[in-house]
């Protein structure tokens, strides 16, 4: 790993998002203590909202807040997440306040905002019809992903709207697009994994929505008894990390709004928003935007059951076929060669090898016996229980330029036979030239000045294309399914 993706990990994994003593201005927050019922935290702008001294209230009893009632507790008791909306708990020259009441690890977070009136009806029904049902081929998906973007732009008014994918590696993809005349594309562009780190995918597993009303805005300090900063992790207000403020200051976003796409309990994607300028979205408008992600999520989980399912369908014939083949031989290499081209269609590999003790069976285009003599006495010794893949085996083999002259990618599995000992299996891919178009330099992450490296958002994310060598085609879920069934059968047949 290079130093710019080494810091930019260590520097973003590092910082505590859910600890950051502070919220966006755009709403006031107070947190209750569970236990005791009191409030321990507040933030310095409640008086705008409440018309309380923030410093008055720190350490009294929730009982100061008349419009709480002791249900809403009990209603919020059974787990960490839960929410609920209170409309209208004060009024202010400024118009009505709102209050989001929710649940958190060990306390009550309540949420205030001043109630946006939105000037057209948000016509949430009309915009579910079109996700109402699972699409049922890749064209009838691209149509789904455009509809879900065109959705949530009508409802939300951002000047650009992405579906973000996020790949194997947790680096990202945008897939689909809407955007305003002369705001810039990032259709088909990839984002190293950096761009969302872990603990910020973390969080969006868990909640429902992620706003930022004004990238400049200065963050509103809370106030609390002992200093300690509250658990915002449910949050809506949390502040904004500067690193992320400086990411989106380069990328000429002035508000962004995300919601998570979930998928089989996985973090598929996001909807991501920008706009321009400064721009705050109501609860409704959250809301709406909200409903429309989880249905799209559901239609697309839908989707990639039905594809999974036809995929194992189309995979057991071939599979039964070449074990059946097998399956009349003692010695496991010797129906090999007269299967090759099918084992290696399977797999859609170029290159096969198949070894039992001291012997090898060398098909199509691979490495050498010298070659496999090297990988097979790697592969060995690696302690393994499912299937292996890589489409970089430059990464493994750095000082085999004969081997890896012939050989890119590899997909392999073994398992043990009471009468041939540990079963091998290899499947080769060669390099193919691969053009990666990034939104600016993914390396350009790293300053370097008098005190040493420091970690710096890129500052331009015009397109910047990478071409790499080495690298196969990479191995999908359909050849790991294929590679996974193959492994199961065979395992009951030299057993």
């Amino acid at each position: 790993m290079d130093l710019a993706k080494t810091l930019n990990l260590q520097s973003c994994e590092s910082e505590q998002l859910h600890l950051s003593g502070a919220i966006q201005a755009f709403g006031a927050l107070i947190r209750i203590d569970a236990a005791s019922a009191r409030i321990t935290h507040a933030s310095e702008n409640l008086v705008q909202f409440l018309g309380l001294d923030p410093f008055s209230i720190v350490g009294r009893s929730a009982d100061v807040l008349t419009w709480l009632r002791p249900e809403i507790f009990r209603s919020l008791a059974e787990r960490s997440g839960l929410r609920l909306m209170i409309r209208g708990v004060a009024e202010r020259p400024s118009g009505r306040i709102d209050a989001l009441v929710i649940r958190g690890t060990d306390g009550i977070v309540i949420e205030l905002e001043k109630h946006l009136a939105v000037d057209d009806t948000i016509q949430v029904q009309q915009l579910q019809s079109f996700l109402s049902s699972a699409p049922g081929n890749a064209t009838e998906l691209h149509e789904y992903q455009r509809q879900l973007v065109r959705g949530v732009r009508i409802i939300t008014g951002f000047d650009r709207v992405m579906i973000y994918r996020f790949l194997e590696d947790w680096s990202g993809e945008v897939i689909a697009e809407e955007t305003v005349d002369g705001f810039g594309s990032y259709l088909g562009q990839r984002f190293p994994a950096g761009d969302i780190p872990a603990i910020a995918r973390d969080l969006y597993m868990i909640n429902p929505s992620r706003m930022i009303a004004d990238v400049k805005a200065t963050s509103v300090a809370l106030l609390s008894e002992d200093g300690a900063p509250p658990d915002l992790t449910w949050s809506d207000l949390r502040s904004v990390s500067p690193l992320h403020v400086e990411y989106l200051s380069n990328m000429g976003v002035g508000a962004s709004f995300s919601i998570p796409i979930r998928v089989s309990g996985r973090l598929w994607g996001l909807v991501a928003c920008h706009h321009s300028e400064e721009r705050w979205l109501s609860q409704d408008q959250r809301a709406a935007s909200v409903v429309l992600s989880s249905l799209f999520s559901l239609g697309l989980s839908a989707y990639t059951s039905l594809d999974l399912m036809q995929a194992i369908g189309d995979l057991e014939q071939p599979v039964e076929a070449i074990c059946d083949k097998l399956s009349h031989r003692d010695n496991p290499l010797d129906g090999v060669a007269g299967i090759s081209l099918q084992l290696m269609a399977l797999m859609r590999a170029q290159g096969l090898a198949v070894a039992a003790k001291d012997e090898v069976v060398i098909a199509g285009e691979g490495p050498d016996p010298e070659g496999m003599g090297i990988i097979d006495r790697w592969f060995l010794h690696k302690n393994l229980e499912s299937i292996f893949v890589s489409d970089h085996l430059e990464s493994i083999f750095s000082g085999q330029p004969i081997l890896l002259a012939l050989a890119s990618g590899m997909l392999a599995f073994k398992f043990r036979s009471r009468r041939f000992g540990q079963i091998r299996f290899y499947w080769f891919r060669p390099s193919q030239l691969q053009e990666v178009v990034w939104a600016g330099n993914p390396n350009k992450s790293v300053e370097i000045g008098r005190g040493g490296a420091m970690l710096s958002p890129r500052r331009s994310f015009e397109k910047w294309i990478e071409t790499r060598t080495g690298f196969s085609r990479p191995w999908s879920t359909i050849d790991i399914m294929a590679a996974t069934m193959l492994y199961k059968y065979l395992l009951r047949l030299f057993k």
